[in-house]
Protein backbone atom coordinates (compact mmCIF):
# COMPACT_ATOMS: atom_id res chain seq x y z
CA UNK A 1 0.00 0.00 0.00
CA UNK A 2 1.30 3.50 -0.54
CA UNK A 3 1.15 6.33 2.25
CA UNK A 4 -1.48 7.75 2.27
CA UNK A 5 -2.24 11.69 2.16
CA UNK A 6 -4.58 12.33 5.03
CA UNK A 7 -5.93 15.42 4.43
CA UNK A 8 -7.91 15.06 7.73
CA UNK A 9 -5.28 14.67 9.75
CA UNK A 10 -3.89 18.07 8.94
CA UNK A 11 -6.24 19.62 9.18
CA UNK A 12 -7.14 18.77 12.40
CA UNK A 13 -3.64 19.52 13.82
CA UNK A 14 -4.01 22.93 12.07
CA UNK A 15 -7.44 23.38 13.54
CA UNK A 16 -5.97 23.17 16.99
CA UNK A 17 -3.38 25.57 16.35
CA UNK A 18 -5.80 28.23 14.86
CA UNK A 19 -8.39 27.94 17.61
CA UNK A 20 -5.40 28.66 19.89
CA UNK A 21 -4.06 31.91 17.75
CA UNK A 22 -7.80 32.92 18.11
CA UNK A 23 -7.57 32.64 21.85
CA UNK A 24 -4.93 34.50 21.83
CA UNK A 25 -6.57 37.41 19.62
CA UNK A 26 -9.83 37.42 21.15
CA UNK A 27 -7.66 38.19 24.87
CA UNK A 28 -6.53 41.41 22.63
CA UNK A 29 -9.99 42.20 21.93
CA UNK A 30 -9.70 41.11 18.33
CA UNK A 31 -12.28 38.96 17.14
CA UNK A 32 -11.58 37.20 13.64
CA UNK A 33 -14.24 37.81 11.60
CA UNK A 34 -14.96 36.43 8.08
CA UNK A 35 -17.89 37.88 5.88
CA UNK A 36 -19.18 35.70 2.90
CA UNK A 37 -20.98 37.44 0.43
CA UNK A 38 -23.34 35.11 -1.53
CA UNK A 39 -25.00 36.12 -4.14
CA UNK A 40 -28.32 34.53 -4.99
CA UNK A 41 -29.55 31.03 -4.20
CA UNK A 42 -27.36 28.28 -5.32
CA UNK A 43 -28.11 25.04 -2.83
CA UNK A 44 -24.30 23.80 -2.72
CA UNK A 45 -22.97 27.03 -2.45
CA UNK A 46 -25.51 27.43 0.93
CA UNK A 47 -23.71 23.75 1.79
CA UNK A 48 -20.26 25.16 1.77
CA UNK A 49 -21.60 28.30 3.27
CA UNK A 50 -22.56 26.45 6.56
CA UNK A 51 -19.54 24.58 6.31
CA UNK A 52 -17.54 27.17 6.71
CA UNK A 53 -19.56 28.67 9.44
CA UNK A 54 -19.22 25.35 11.68
CA UNK A 55 -15.29 26.13 11.13
CA UNK A 56 -15.28 29.14 12.23
CA UNK A 57 -17.50 28.63 15.35
CA UNK A 58 -15.16 25.75 16.29
CA UNK A 59 -12.15 27.20 16.21
CA UNK A 60 -13.64 30.67 18.00
CA UNK A 61 -13.80 33.17 14.65
CA UNK A 62 -16.71 34.87 13.46
CA UNK A 63 -18.56 34.15 10.01
CA UNK A 64 -20.76 37.01 8.44
CA UNK A 65 -23.03 35.71 5.47
CA UNK A 66 -23.96 38.70 3.28
CA UNK A 67 -27.14 37.23 1.34
CA UNK A 68 -27.47 39.33 -2.02
CA UNK A 69 -30.27 38.87 -4.56
CA UNK A 70 -29.61 37.44 -8.34
CA UNK A 71 -31.18 40.07 -9.83
CA UNK A 72 -28.96 42.92 -8.68
CA UNK A 73 -26.67 44.77 -10.66
CA UNK A 74 -22.52 44.03 -10.57
CA UNK A 75 -22.06 47.92 -9.85
CA UNK A 76 -24.67 47.57 -6.48
CA UNK A 77 -22.60 44.10 -5.15
CA UNK A 78 -19.51 46.31 -6.17
CA UNK A 79 -21.00 48.85 -4.00
CA UNK A 80 -21.71 46.67 -1.15
CA UNK A 81 -18.42 45.03 -1.02
CA UNK A 82 -16.94 47.95 -0.61
CA UNK A 83 -18.84 49.08 2.34
CA UNK A 84 -17.48 45.83 3.89
CA UNK A 85 -13.96 46.68 3.17
CA UNK A 86 -14.07 49.62 4.96
CA UNK A 87 -16.03 47.78 8.70
CA UNK A 88 -12.39 47.62 10.91
CA UNK A 89 -14.49 44.35 12.23
CA UNK A 90 -14.08 42.71 9.52
CA UNK A 91 -10.65 41.14 8.40
CA UNK A 92 -11.51 38.93 5.49
CA UNK A 93 -13.86 38.57 2.69
CA UNK A 94 -14.41 36.11 0.26
CA UNK A 95 -16.93 36.30 -2.99
CA UNK A 96 -19.06 32.54 -2.50
CA UNK A 97 -18.94 30.98 -6.19
CA UNK A 98 -20.29 30.55 -8.23
CA UNK A 99 -22.40 33.81 -9.66
CA UNK A 100 -25.29 34.32 -11.58
CA UNK A 101 -24.20 34.68 -14.87
CA UNK A 102 -26.26 38.03 -15.31
CA UNK A 103 -23.10 39.96 -13.50
CA UNK A 104 -19.37 40.15 -14.13
CA UNK A 105 -17.82 37.84 -11.96
CA UNK A 106 -13.80 39.62 -12.17
CA UNK A 107 -14.96 43.01 -11.52
CA UNK A 108 -16.90 41.82 -8.12
CA UNK A 109 -14.19 39.64 -7.42
CA UNK A 110 -12.03 42.60 -7.98
CA UNK A 111 -13.88 45.06 -5.47
CA UNK A 112 -12.44 42.97 -2.51
CA UNK A 113 -9.95 44.96 -0.82
CA UNK A 114 -6.53 43.56 -1.32
CA UNK A 115 -5.41 42.86 2.64
CA UNK A 116 -8.88 41.63 3.11
CA UNK A 117 -9.05 39.46 -0.11
CA UNK A 118 -8.36 35.77 1.92
CA UNK A 119 -9.71 33.66 -1.13
CA UNK A 120 -6.59 35.17 -3.32
CA UNK A 121 -8.83 35.94 -6.30
CA UNK A 122 -8.44 39.45 -7.21
CA UNK A 123 -6.51 40.61 -9.77
CA UNK A 124 -4.49 42.19 -7.47
CA UNK A 125 -3.31 39.30 -5.36
CA UNK A 126 -2.92 37.44 -8.34
CA UNK A 127 -0.27 39.87 -9.71
CA UNK A 128 1.15 39.61 -6.06
CA UNK A 129 1.60 35.71 -6.49
CA UNK A 130 3.15 36.22 -9.77
CA UNK A 131 5.70 38.51 -8.76
CA UNK A 132 6.96 36.46 -5.95
CA UNK A 133 4.69 38.95 -3.28
CA UNK A 134 3.32 38.57 0.00
CA UNK A 135 -0.12 38.28 -0.44
CA UNK A 136 -3.05 35.53 -0.09
CA UNK A 137 -2.61 32.36 -1.59
CA UNK A 138 -6.32 30.86 -2.63
CA UNK A 139 -6.77 27.90 0.12
CA UNK A 140 -6.71 24.72 -2.31
CA UNK A 141 -3.20 25.24 -3.41
CA UNK A 142 -2.48 26.56 0.19
CA UNK A 143 -4.04 23.18 1.12
CA UNK A 144 -1.75 21.18 -1.16
CA UNK A 145 1.69 22.33 -0.30
CA UNK A 146 0.67 21.70 3.32
CA UNK A 147 -0.05 18.40 2.66
CA UNK A 148 2.96 17.80 1.03
CA UNK A 149 5.13 19.52 3.64
CA UNK A 150 3.09 17.34 6.36
CA UNK A 151 4.50 14.28 4.86
CA UNK A 152 7.85 15.23 4.21
CA UNK A 153 7.83 15.24 0.57
CA UNK A 154 10.09 18.07 -0.78
CA UNK A 155 9.17 19.69 -3.92
CA UNK A 156 12.03 21.44 -5.01
CA UNK A 157 14.25 19.86 -7.50
CA UNK A 158 11.38 17.46 -8.41
CA UNK A 159 9.22 16.98 -11.73
CA UNK A 160 6.06 17.96 -10.94
CA UNK A 161 3.29 17.52 -13.69
CA UNK A 162 0.22 20.14 -12.97
CA UNK A 163 -2.86 18.91 -14.60
CA UNK A 164 -5.28 21.66 -14.81
CA UNK A 165 -4.91 25.55 -15.27
CA UNK A 166 -7.63 26.98 -13.34
CA UNK A 167 -7.39 30.43 -11.48
CA UNK A 168 -8.34 28.58 -8.46
CA UNK A 169 -6.29 25.47 -8.33
CA UNK A 170 -3.77 24.98 -11.30
CA UNK A 171 -2.46 28.56 -11.75
CA UNK A 172 -1.45 29.64 -8.41
CA UNK A 173 -0.21 25.83 -7.42
CA UNK A 174 2.11 26.32 -10.50
CA UNK A 175 3.14 30.07 -9.24
CA UNK A 176 3.86 28.28 -5.16
CA UNK A 177 5.99 25.22 -6.78
CA UNK A 178 8.07 27.43 -8.76
CA UNK A 179 8.74 29.45 -6.24
CA UNK A 180 9.89 27.01 -3.69
CA UNK A 181 12.43 25.18 -6.44
CA UNK A 182 10.12 22.41 -8.43
CA UNK A 183 10.51 21.83 -12.06
CA UNK A 184 6.52 22.44 -13.37
CA UNK A 185 4.85 21.09 -16.60
CA UNK A 186 1.04 22.04 -17.24
CA UNK A 187 -0.58 20.15 -18.72
CA UNK A 188 -4.76 21.37 -19.83
CA UNK A 189 -7.35 20.49 -22.65
CA UNK A 190 -4.76 21.00 -25.54
CA UNK A 191 -1.93 18.51 -24.11
CA UNK A 192 -0.80 16.33 -26.93
CA UNK A 193 0.25 12.25 -25.03
CA UNK A 194 -0.95 13.60 -21.39
CA UNK A 195 0.56 10.16 -20.10
CA UNK A 196 3.65 10.83 -21.42
CA UNK A 197 4.38 13.87 -18.88
CA UNK A 198 2.58 12.74 -16.24
CA UNK A 199 4.78 9.40 -16.23
CA UNK A 200 7.84 11.69 -16.67
CA UNK A 201 7.01 13.31 -13.41
CA UNK A 202 8.30 12.84 -9.50
CA UNK A 203 5.30 14.87 -8.24
CA UNK A 204 1.51 14.66 -10.38
CA UNK A 205 -0.99 16.95 -9.39
CA UNK A 206 -4.32 16.82 -10.98
CA UNK A 207 -7.13 19.47 -10.91
CA UNK A 208 -9.75 19.37 -13.96
CA UNK A 209 -13.07 17.55 -12.43
CA UNK A 210 -13.02 14.55 -14.67
CA UNK A 211 -13.67 11.26 -13.20
CA UNK A 212 -10.68 9.16 -13.42
CA UNK A 213 -8.98 10.80 -15.85
CA UNK A 214 -5.60 9.35 -14.36
CA UNK A 215 -5.35 5.61 -14.58
CA UNK A 216 -2.66 3.16 -14.25
CA UNK A 217 -0.87 4.20 -17.95
CA UNK A 218 -0.83 7.34 -17.35
CA UNK A 219 1.41 7.01 -13.96
CA UNK A 220 5.07 5.18 -13.55
CA UNK A 221 5.76 3.38 -10.23
CA UNK A 222 7.51 5.45 -7.27
CA UNK A 223 5.40 8.76 -8.11
CA UNK A 224 3.80 11.16 -5.46
CA UNK A 225 -0.20 11.58 -6.81
CA UNK A 226 -2.05 14.60 -5.26
CA UNK A 227 -6.02 14.44 -6.12
CA UNK A 228 -7.79 17.46 -5.77
CA UNK A 229 -10.61 16.48 -8.52
CA UNK A 230 -14.38 15.98 -6.76
CA UNK A 231 -16.60 14.61 -8.85
CA UNK A 232 -20.41 13.24 -8.09
CA UNK A 233 -22.02 10.10 -9.09
CA UNK A 234 -25.45 9.23 -9.41
CA UNK A 235 -25.44 7.28 -6.05
CA UNK A 236 -23.72 11.07 -4.96
CA UNK A 237 -20.68 9.36 -4.07
CA UNK A 238 -17.37 11.03 -4.15
CA UNK A 239 -14.71 10.32 -6.93
CA UNK A 240 -11.49 11.97 -7.64
CA UNK A 241 -9.99 12.72 -11.17
CA UNK A 242 -7.40 9.33 -10.13
CA UNK A 243 -8.73 6.27 -10.22
CA UNK A 244 -7.41 5.56 -7.19
CA UNK A 245 -7.81 1.74 -6.74
CA UNK A 246 -6.64 1.13 -9.87
CA UNK A 247 -3.17 2.78 -9.10
CA UNK A 248 -2.95 2.72 -5.14
CA UNK A 249 -0.68 -0.49 -6.33
CA UNK A 250 1.70 1.28 -8.29
CA UNK A 251 2.15 4.60 -6.62
CA UNK A 252 4.40 5.60 -3.59
CA UNK A 253 1.57 8.16 -1.92
CA UNK A 254 -1.77 9.33 -2.79
CA UNK A 255 -4.26 11.15 -1.72
CA UNK A 256 -7.74 10.24 -1.48
CA UNK A 257 -10.81 11.52 -2.51
CA UNK A 258 -12.87 12.09 -0.39
CA UNK A 259 -10.35 13.05 2.56
CA UNK A 260 -7.03 14.29 0.98
CA UNK A 261 -7.19 18.04 -0.21
CA UNK A 262 -10.93 18.91 0.65
CA UNK A 263 -10.36 18.95 4.14
CA UNK A 264 -7.57 21.45 3.88
CA UNK A 265 -9.20 23.76 2.05
CA UNK A 266 -11.46 24.92 4.79
CA UNK A 267 -8.53 25.34 7.77
CA UNK A 268 -6.25 27.19 5.01
CA UNK A 269 -9.15 29.51 4.52
CA UNK A 270 -8.76 30.69 7.91
CA UNK A 271 -5.08 30.05 7.90
CA UNK A 272 -5.75 33.02 5.38
CA UNK A 273 -7.85 35.30 7.83
CA UNK A 274 -5.64 34.83 10.58
CA UNK A 275 -3.04 36.41 8.32
CA UNK A 276 -5.04 39.49 7.67
CA UNK A 277 -4.83 40.03 11.18
CA UNK A 278 -1.52 38.76 12.04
Amino acid sequence: MPLILDGKIVRDLKKTELAKQVETLRARGIVPTLAIVQVGDVPESNTYIAQKKKFGEEIGAVVRHIRIGAERATSEIVDEIGALNTESSIHGIIVQLPLPASVDRQAILDAVASAKDVDGLGAESVQRLKAGEKGFVPATARGVVSLLRHYGIAVAGKRVTMVGHSVLVGQPLTLILRSQGAIVTVCDIETKDLAAHTKAADIVIVAVGQRHLIGPNHLSSGQTVVDIGINVGSDKKLFGDVDFEAVKGQVAAISPVPGGVGPLTMSCLFENLLDAIL
